[in-house]
């Protein structure tokens, strides 16, 4: 304590004489670091592979355009990722992922370097065999750090971790939410129209199973996932609960699980890149690993749907947009669905229950 009176009496004597140079302090940004974060899975559909600088304080930044990014499988063939709206697209059906099969990237930049992922193996898929969703009403702690009781929706899920080979299980999850909101009639001249919008909380928390620790052979009524119970318009018509249930390698969960720690210390997993963290992709030649992660994985997706009578069942709710409310004393959004963020198209899957 007496050292610290005495560097802050240093201090405030430097700032108040004037026959004295005044200090200045230089404090000088890391260089932008490279960042190359992809994940290949056996489902038919595009993968994509993200190329980033960091920014500012280490934060993702600019997407690097003019790369070549291409997959290789154990087998020789190779396809090439397509760069569309600063990201690099594979399109389905070019190399179809199989359980037991190598698989890597490739990466060159416009600068001529040369990037890769080393081989991993595709494990094998664990199935999702129950799924279902409850709403409870309970405490929990505020932003300002106050006490309150609301209502809070959890999302449940059962699966075997017995594989064919009987080899170890490491899982990972993401959770995206769609939901719909069908405006009203409000006067001439006015369309009534479907809006459909998702929302991606998987990076509030990176969620990570392994089965070494644990001798149980099923995960049954696992929580996945909880959020607060709100806004009700979400829940107005149907609410999907996406679940993607990815099968990793032990390696690939040794990464995430490192994640899991400094976002746990600095904010949500991409709020600021974890610069103590580098994956498992390299510049040819060298040793060194850059940040981010290439990772082949088998993935299952699950959805969990709400419907407005469903959750009556659980709890009762107003009515957003009601036709018979003047829509003078409703929201905007009511009449025009398309003033709500995160709009998409409709997805494929609408309507599956």
């Amino acid at each position: 304590m007496k050292m610290c009176r005495e560097i802050l009496g240093i201090v405030i004597l430097l700032m108040t004489t004037t026959c004295v140079d005044p200090i200045s302090f230089n404090f000088q940004e890391p260089p932008p670091q490279l960042v190359i974060y992809g994940t290949y899975t056996q489902l038919n559909q595009d993968h994509e592979v993200s190329i980033r600088t960091t920014g500012e304080f280490g934060t993702l930044d600019t997407h690097l355009a003019g790369a070549i990014v291409r997959l290789l499988d154990e087998n020789g063939a190779t396809a090439q990722y397509n760069e569309t709206e600063g990201k690099y697209i594979l399109p389905k059906g070019i190399i179809q992922g199989e359980t037991g099969k190598s698989y890597k990237i490739e990466v060159v930049l416009p600068d001529g370097r040369r990037y890769e992922s080393p081989w991993q193996q595709m494990p094998e898929p664990v199935n999702i065999e129950d799924k279902y969703y409850r709403i409870e009403y309970r405490k929990a702690l505020s932003e300002s750090d106050v006490i309150v009781e609301q209502f809070f929706v959890d999302v449940f899920i059962s699966s075997p971790l017995k594989t064919k080979d009987d080899n170890k299980v490491f899982l990972r999850w993401e959770i995206d939410e769609t939901w719909s909101l069908t405006d009203k009639y409000c006067g001439a001249f006015d369309n009534v129209e479907a809006c459909y919008y998702r929302v991606n909380n998987s990076f509030e928390k990176v969620k990570l199973f392994s089965s070494i620790d644990n001798s149980q052979e099923d995960l049954e009524d696992y929580p996945l996932y909880s959020r607060v119970f709100a806004p009700y318009i979400e829940f107005n018509e149907l609410h999907y609960f996406n679940i993607y249930q990815y099968s990793i390698d032990e390696s690939t969960f040794d990464y995430w699980e490192k994640i899991d720690v400094v976002s746990n210390q600095s904010g949500s997993v991409f709020d600021k890149l974890p610069s103590g963290v580098h994956g498992n992709i390299g510049e040819s030649g060298r040793d060194s690993k850059i940040l981010g992660y290439f990772e082949v994985a088998a993935a299952t997706i699950a959805r969990v749907v709400t419907t407005r009578e469903g959750i009556r069942e659980m709890v009762v709710i107003p009515r957003q947009c009601s036709p018979y409310i003047s829509h003078f004393r409703q929201p905007n959004y009511c009449c025009y669905c398309d003033l709500l963020p995160n709009r998409i198209p409709r997805p494929e899957y609408w309507g599956e229950r």
